[in-house]
């Protein structure tokens, strides 16, 4: 036995040394893998969708062939550069780092003791900052020593050790794939332009993954039935026919699905060919919908359990959700996976409740496995692990899909992966899903078509604008409803306005699209105490973007952003005159508000003096159509103290 005296440190490394220079002869004359190579192999093994072109890389070393590779493995936390500015594509990958970026690609959810690693020769030479992601190599059998009983961790590795250690990992590791598709808001169509890929896209997707893997789930996470008029015209019956066409598995009703009223979503959920669950909502004390529905895939229960955001009461039209109630979402979930506990191996969650409220799910409710989301329209580029679930999302309007992969090892969840797709010139359509598409669209064009006026300007209503400040769109919707019912003053919220409209010919598509809800213009009587705590609500999250955002007509107003909310408002002026708060005034606005929604809750201490049940859009066409003055931003709303 070698005695442990002052000898002892220098003669292990000097083994170790020896170990590391006497690689096995057959892997002399074999071909060492750069690591550019490594990544676009790996890239390509996860079947991740990458670029056409990337144009914004930092890293000057890397062509254009390799740079979709690169820019996947950075998006997704697999590979990081040499330098800010190089990523050394031509150096050879040794082992040891090709093991860590393997790793990385799984997201696991638990750590690896490094103790795993002590039965090999040489493990000294592992790196302190590698051990973790190689134990967990050697424990998901994807890491083999050699005969010798050594990793050799700073070996070069080769071509026929990266195509083993590739084999493993589709071996080795079970995948159960999901595809979700959230808030499309009826964006049935292919919209180059936007990149909205159109369900005959996304339904392509859907075919190649199926065929990639069986053991595939399609699910839905809300906003999908209503949003333009290819379906709202037909009420959702165009995207009944097309998801039912894809073959969805499940969904989860956001909170525009109520839009056409909660009898309708009724008749659309008997329609579609999959159940739509949603566990928080109650009519009546009873529950609306079932809660979760049971999949059985590769021989695990799978639990999909649906939850619909508690602001639906706000941001959806009140007429349509009377008696209906959306409970807590956590209390919910914890109480329904307590349910399931015996019934389901894992939890997923079907969220339209938005990004914030899917992560603190994720930290507060064990037992769940992963959160897929809607309502906050984040795009989440690969799931992020929070302390008991995993959170995915996947953007908004069909400009992503998301694939979220459940890993298993010998049946144990070990992590989740996934990323986005996104629209590129390689990505055909289904025919079988387009010619429903088509038949829906050529039945709508022949309406949507007809121009209605002709206009020297855009018209402004990116989201982005009518959520945080006045714009010339916003003017002319405020002054056309104003003008209709001949009131004092009229507010409409920027939520409600949905797309640009551009100079030339206006057509019915053009206003319809703008404004997609089936909201009708109302005359209401209010106070002037209640009309300036609509102002304050309506500027209160500014600079936060705010569906509530205030679009006046007849009303100047001025508002402080440094002061708390509720404080805010400095200054208003009624046609002229300073606001008196003990004067009743008339406002036109929409039903949706006048009922409460948005949170304008002190519009319901009014009275309804009028319910013209003209749509918002017929409104604007005819004003449009009459040659009314088209306004500029002109000053309604003042903002002091940015």
């Amino acid at each position: 036995m070698l005695r442990q005296n002052k000898w002892y440190p220098f003669l292990l490394s000097l083994i170790v040394a020896l170990l590391l220079a006497a690689p096995a002869k057959f892997e002399a004359s074999e071909k060492a893998v750069t690591r550019g190579e490594f990544v676009k192999q790996l890239i390509t093994t996860m079947d991740v969708d990458v670029k056409e072109e990337v144009k914004n890389l930092t890293f000057t070393d890397v062509d254009s062939e390799l740079a979709p590779y690169v820019e996947a493995a950075l998006r997704l936390g697999i590979a990081t550069g040499k330098t800010e500015t190089t990523f050394a594509p031509n150096e050879k990958i040794t082992r040891e780092q090709a093991y860590v970026f393997l790793i990385r690609s799984l997201q696991l959810r638990d750590h690896y003791s490094a103790e795993k690693l002590k039965r090999f020769k040489d493990f000294p030479a592992v790196g302190q900052w590698s051990q973790e992601y190689l134990a967990a190599a050697v424990e998901l059998d994807l890491l083999k020593g050699y005969t010798d009983q050594t990793i050799r961790p700073h070996q070069a590795i080769t071509s026929s050790q990266v195509a083993a250690m590739l084999n493993r990992y589709n071996t080795n590791i079970e995948k159960i794939t999901f595809i979700h598709t959230n808030d499309t808001h009826g964006r049935i169509l292919y919209n180059d332009k936007n990149g909205e890929m159109g369900f005959s896209k996304i339904s392509q997707i859907v075919n190649d993954v199926r065929k990639k893997n069986k053991q595939t789930l399609l699910v839905d996470l809300g906003d999908t039935f209503h949003g333009t008029t290819y379906v709202n015209l037909n009420e959702g019956q165009a995207v009944v026919d097309i998801m039912n066409g894809m073959k969805y598995d499940a969904m989860v009703p956001g909170n525009h699905d109520f839009n056409y009223g909660q009898n309708r979503l009724l008749a659309l959920k008997n329609m579609v060919q999959f159940p739509i669950v949603s566990g928080n909502i109650y009519k009546d004390g009873q529950p609306f919908l079932p809660a979760y529905t049971i999949k059985e895939v590769a021989g695990k229960k799978i639990a999909l359990v649906g939850l619909t955001a508690t602001d639906t009461a706000v941001k959806t039209n009140p007429a349509g959700i009377i008696g209906i109630t959306f409970a807590d979402e956590e209390a919910t979930l914890k109480q329904i996976v307590q349910h399931l506990k015996g019934q389901a191996d894992h939890i997923v969650v079907l969220s339209h409740s938005g990004l914030k409220t899917d992560e603190k799910l994720a930290n507060s409710v064990q037992g769940v496995d992963l959160i897929l989301g809607g309502h906050s329209h984040d795009t989440i580029e690969t799931p992020k692990k929070f302390k008991y679930a995993y959170v995915s999302q996947a953007f908004e309007y069909g400009k992503a899909v998301g694939q979220t992969n459940l890993l298993f090892h010998k049946g144990k969840l070990i992590g989740v992966n996934g990323f986005l797709y996104r629209d590129s010139s390689n990505k055909q359509e289904d025919a079988t899903i387009q010619q429903i598409v088509q038949k829906y669209k050529n039945e709508v064009d022949e309406t949507l078509q007809q121009v209605i006026a002709n206009i020297s300007v855009d018209l402004d209503g990116e989201r982005e604008n009518v959520r945080t400040k006045e714009t010339n769109l916003g003017n002319l919707i405020a002054d056309a409803m104003r003008s209709a019912l001949n009131t004092d003053v009229a507010l409409t919220n920027g939520g409600g306005i949905r797309a640009s409209i551009p100079k030339g010919d206006v057509t019915r598509n053009h206003v319809l699209t703008t404004l997609p809800f089936a909201n009708t213009l109302v005359k209401l009587s209010i106070t002037g105490a209640d009309l300036k705590k609509a102002l304050e609500h309506g500027v209160r999250l500014y600079p936060e973007q705010n569906g509530g955002f205030p679009h006046v007509s007849g009303i100047r107003f001025t508002f402080d952003a440094t002061k708390p909310a509720g404080e805010r408002i400095t200054n208003v002026e009624i046609n002229g005159q300073p606001l008196d708060e003990t004067k009743t005034y008339t406002l036109a606005t929409n039903d949706f508000l006048a009922k409460g929604g948005d949170g304008y809750t002190m519009f319901t201490n009014g009275t309804i003096e009028f319910d013209s049940g003209e749509l918002l859009s017929s409104i604007v066409i005819s004003y449009l159509q009459n040659n009314k003055p088209i306004p500029n931003v002109e000053g309604r709303i003042t903002v002091i103290g940015q």
